[in-house]
């Protein structure tokens, strides 16, 4: 039992890991540079890995291929819509948004994300795990456990940093709001004198002030994410942060 767990903790972190990739990969062809897109600080989207275990045990057996593909899509799909949902009502903020794209479903996921999830899995299960579960499988015992362990250490500890570096960050960005509009007065007084350039640098540094190194790096990682408040000034955050950046 205890083998097989950490046989499937494997393939969950190398199939997080390849979603991982599978995203800056979109990220580097379209914009040219690299980002860490994923929600966690390590290498790895643990919803491409718990994705790939719902397949594996609730279709893994499905022989005909056409099920397979439409049964995955549902189930991925669902997933996606609930982790949108879910964290949206933690952080609220909507960290990804399909509206744009034609057939989504109110741009928690769309048809191109379900075919993209359905042809997936048929290629997991048909040839992908097979050969992923006998390389995993050769390796010792012992090995096998002392290195499950040690990854999910490492694993558990990214999630209770990242999160606990998450906690407030919908107060953070209603503190910036609520500064910048009881203070708007005194900052048009303060940087009446300066120049519009240098008045707009001090302002952005006094934004940069409020956040923490996690919410910027989640900021850089999620290129769409949306607001539900104060969503015009999540721009100026971004901007600030691509110009603290060139310096």
């Amino acid at each position: 039992m205890l083998q097989e767990m950490s046989l499937y903790y494997f393939c969950f972190l190398l199939y997080s890991f390849a979603g991982w990739s599978f995203e800056v990969m979109l990220y580097i062809i379209r914009d040219r540079k690299f980002v860490n897109r994923g929600f966690l600080n390590g290498p790895y989207c643990p919803i491409y890995g718990v994705g790939a275990l719902l397949i594996l045990l609730l279709f893994g057996r499905i022989t005909n291929l056409l099920s397979l593909f439409l049964s995955s899509a549902v189930i991925c799909c669902t997933l996606e819509y609930i982790a949108s949902y879910v964290m949206e009502k933690l952080f609220h903020a909507r960290w990804w948004d399909y509206s744009e794209l034609p057939f989504n479903l109110n741009g928690r996921v769309c048809l191109l994300g379900a075919v993209t999830f359905g042809t997936f899995a048929v290629l997991l299960t048909q040839f992908i795990h097979p050969f992923v579960a006998g390389l995993i499988g050769r390796l010792p015992v012992l090995v096998l456990y002392i290195a499950a362990g040690a990854l999910f250490v490492l694993f558990t500890g990214d999630c209770l940093w990242t999160f606990c570096g998450m906690i407030g960050f919908h107060e953070r960005i209603e503190a910036i709001a609520e500064h910048f509009e009881e203070k708007v007065d005194e900052a048009r007084e303060k940087f009446r004198e300066l120049p519009s350039r240098e008045a707009l640098r001090q302002r952005r540094e006094r934004i940069l002030k409020h956040l923490n190194l996690q919410h910027r790096r989640v900021i850089r990682a999620f290129p769409r994410m949306k607001l539900l408040q104060h969503n015009e000034l999540l721009g100026e955050i971004r901007e600030a942060l691509r110009r603290h950046k060139e310096k």
